[in-house]
């Protein structure tokens, strides 16, 4: 037999007898592109586990000429039956066999997006809600349920935690260190997933995976020029031997944010990774970044006590992974991180600006000190165990502790700390070879809070035409935050002390949220037409959300200060549908829906997500240098937990990308134009707030 290959190395899965270990991998070898005998050009390697074959692969692509590591020239059936997927259980799964509906946005949806940041791509996801605060703020949540400060939904990079319990919001997205480029896929857990990540999983895991610094291009540069002061820069380094392998990456972003307001901003940052092969079976990766930010904050009226100023921040990571193989085929990790960050943002009004000052001495004023320093150290201990032929279990702990200055926050000088302590694990049993039970649960504990445990039980039947059924239920909690719990917001007039306000006072005896979930989900892959079919029905039952309700002030009667409380409660009801179509690695079509059913005691709740909204992402190769691709998406009505008044109609954001691929002697490259928010002016946090088309060309080089 005679047929044409591309160059490269494929990994898959192989099934051994008839309860299908999970163990056995194949790495397949392709030789140079050429008309040869195959049984000369394809060479098989049986490895016992994954982590070994992934142990081997950086090797033979070092061995490798360039053109054999362009991810690009591969097509979806060089890539398995199936993606593998770590975000439902922790343990590495196909899709099929997952205890929920994963959404995986691979790299090259990414780049046909045309997207600048993470927030844009969740569009892509059936059930998410996507807004912008301003410029450099945007607001993600899954399923409603959020003010401008979402706190139900976990963002991991790398296995790092990128949840801030500290201040107001959960997810600061402008402060995620990596490079769009370098992300190998994202994988989106749609529903709470506290079993396998925390009480911080309460909505939905967004789990960011990174490529490897092997995987890295020797040096790569991204530039990005456009209107609205859109200007981003990046440079990227790899390098690798047989048993080291880094990756530098250094860049900017910025632009004039919004129309109307005050928000441009600039963001540098820098990151490194570096892969040590230690021996054949142990493996050791070290991350390092650091962000600095400069935000451009405030409001443009005249006499308005939040004036248009500059904020800075910065943030700096460390982060260590150890592998260890087993011979039995159990795996071993221990990750350690450790984090620091630090804003400032510090004004002083004057009787101008407080007409109520006049009334007190002469040089009365109010100092506004939003400070903050806060540091995060986070270990964990993962373990995989192979039981028997038919069963396969994680188990693991962990414990991360926070600590936080901002005595303009929580009205104290001295640090305040929140500490967790985790202890997880998840049984996967194949009951039959068409039967297959995941069965999970995490125990934590916070320094406020008592031991919260949340279980989860999920079938997974095979019908057989690669076709699943899937049902899955469980119990679900999270805990508050520092901001939820001590917040304590006071301003005072500076030379009398006399108290003129107080935002917020502390709720130390609030309780955790909680949910009751269930759902029933069917996935179909259907290779002879490259089509998936994704379908979730679920029921999510809140209890005990914590809201902000005005109430007198403890230091002063006259006044009054929000105050954390359980008071709210909502089920979330509802279906969401994703199918895609994807004859090539470069040409697809996906269609994404969603339809929400909120019942709930307060209307707030209700009117937080949409009743229906929709998607379509469609991708175009018609010659191998052009792609033409675009996104359209609609968010039907739905407001931020604001007033009736502020309900937003729906709205409709279109973006479309052409680009060219060429080479220029060594390099690869890629030219590109893309349109963001074309069509109409709609709005998607405030109904005035609104954001017109705004284009942008890229250029790309690979060496």
């Amino acid at each position: 037999m005679r047929r044409a290959y591309h160059s490269g190395v494929v990994i898959g899965f192989s099934s051994i007898g008839e309860n299908e270990k999970w163990q056995e991998f194949s790495l397949v070898i392709l030789c140079p592109s050429g008309h040869h005998d195959e049984s000369h050009n394809i060479r098989i390697m049986k490895v016992r586990s994954l982590l070994r074959a992934m142990l081997v692969v950086p090797l033979i692509i070092r061995m490798m000429p360039a053109q054999a590591i362009d991810r690009e020239t591969f097509e979806p059936n060089f890539l398995g039956e199936l993606p593998v997927i770590l975000s439902a259980s922790r343990l590495s799964q196909p899709t099929r066999d997952a205890p929920g509906a994963v959404t995986v946005i691979d790299s090259d949806m990414i780049r046909a997006s045309g997207a600048r940041s993470i927030p844009e791509l969740l569009l892509l996801v059936p059930g998410f809600q996507v807004g912008a605060i301003n410029g450099h703020q945007p607001v993600t949540t899954y399923h409603g349920l959020a003010d401008n400060a979402p706190r139900r939904m976990l963002v991991r990079v790398d296995g790092r935690s990128a949840y801030t319990p500290y201040v107001t919001s959960g997810i600061e997205w402008q402060k995620l260190s990596v490079d769009i480029d370098d992300i190998d896929r994202i994988e989106v857990f749609r529903g709470t997933n506290t079993v396998a990540y925390g009480s911080q999983a309460f909505m939905g895991t967004v789990n960011i995976i990174t490529r490897t610094a092997a995987e890295t291009p020797r040096m790569r540069l991204r530039i990005d020029q456009g209107e609205n002061g859109i200007r981003d820069r990046n440079a990227s380094l790899g390098y690798a031997t047989d048993v080291l392998a880094i990756r530098l990456n250094a860049g900017e972003a910025q632009d004039r944010g919004l129309p109307g307001l005050a928000d441009s901003y600039r963001r540098q940052k820098a990151e490194l990774r570096a892969e040590f092969q230690l021996t054949l079976n142990q493996r050791l990766e070290l991350q390092a970044g650091t962000i600095r930010l400069r935000e451009q904050i405030g409001n443009t009226e005249p006499a308005t006590t939040d004036p248009v100023r500059t904020q800075r921040s910065t943030l700096s990571f460390g982060q260590m992974r150890w592998s260890w193989q087993q011979a039995d085929g159990d795996e071993l990790n221990i990750s350690y991180s450790h984090q620091e960050e630090s804003a400032r943002d510090a004004y002083t009004l004057t009787a101008a600006d407080v007409p109520l000052l006049k009334l007190f001495p002469p040089l009365a004023h109010v100092d506004i000190i939003y400070d903050n320093d806060i540091t995060r150290d986070d270990i964990e201990l993962e373990h995989t165990v192979n039981l028997k032929h038919d069963i396969r279990t994680l188990w693991g702990m962990g414990y991360r502790e926070d600590k936080v200055v901002s005595p303009g926050i929580f009205a104290r000088s001295d640090a305040l700390s929140y500490r967790s302590t985790r202890l997880f694990g998840n049984l996967e049993w194949r009951i039959t070879p068409d039967i297959l039970a995941n069965l999970g649960a995490m125990a934590e504990r916070s320094s406020a809070d008592d031991i919260q445990i949340s279980p989860r039980v999920g079938i997974n039947y095979r019908l057989g035409g690669g076709q699943t059924l899937r049902v899955a239920a469980g119990k679900a909690y999270r805990n508050p935050v520092l901001f939820e719990r001590y917040a304590d917001m006071r301003f005072s007039e500076a030379v009398t002390n006399t108290l003129l306000r107080h935002t917020f006072q502390p709720a130390p005896d609030i309780e955790a949220e909680r949910m009751r979930f269930r759902e029933l989900g069917y996935l179909g892959e259907f290779n002879a037409i490259r089509t998936s079919v994704d379908l979730r029905l679920f029921e999510e039952r809140t209890d005990d959300l914590i809201q902000f309700r005005s109430t007198d002030s403890p230091l002063n009667t006259a006044l009054e200060a929000s105050k954390a409380k359980n008071l709210g409660r909502a089920t979330v009801r509802g279906a969401e549908l994703a199918v895609l179509w994807r004859p090539a690695a470069r040409t697809w079509l996906g269609i994404n829906y969603s339809r929400l059913d909120i019942d709930s005691d307060s209307d707030r709740y209700v009117r937080s997500a949409p009743r229906a909204s929709w998607s379509v992402l469609a991708a175009w190769s018609p010659t191998p240098r052009w792609t033409l691709s675009a996104n359209h998406h609609r968010t039907g009505s739905m407001s931020w937990y604001r007033s009736e008044s502020d309900q937003l109609p729906a709205s409709y954001r279109t973006d479309v990308r052409l680009a060219y691929r060429f080479q220029l002697g060594p390099t690869r490259n890629e030219f590109a134009i893309t349109v963001s928010n074309a069509g109409p002016h709609d709005a998607d946090y405030l109904p005035d707030q609104k954001s017109g088309p705004v284009s942008h060309a890229s250029l790309r080089v690979e060496f």
